[in-house]
């Protein structure tokens, strides 16, 4: 079940991502990319490692430091990913 909530909440943020404006564009990539890896490691594989995410779940964090300065209305989304990955145990 919390690998389906935390698909939905990666889908939420992307929709939420489209309707802000003035999002500095080599955040927004970076983000995006972090956020594409995550639903690429989920959807790959049934059983994911803490290996496999750990990277990936930092880089989210660095970027919620940064979004919670520029973006705090997209920060509350990028936190709901990050939190729904250390409920996973990343």
């Amino acid at each position: 079940m919390e690998r389906q909530q935390l698909i939905k909440t990666l889908d939420q943020l992307h929709a939420d991502l489209s309707q802000t404006e003035h999002v500095d564009p080599e955040t927004l990539a970076r983000l995006l990319a972090i956020t594409s890896d995550i639903q690429r490691i989920l959807s790959e594989r049934p059983e994911t490692s803490m290996e496999e995410v750990s990277p990936v779940s930092s880089s989210l964090k660095d970027v919620l430091l940064k979004f919670e300065a520029d973006h705090p209305e997209l920060a509350t989304s990028v936190g709901k990913v990050a939190d729904a990955l250390a409920a996973m145990g990343f």
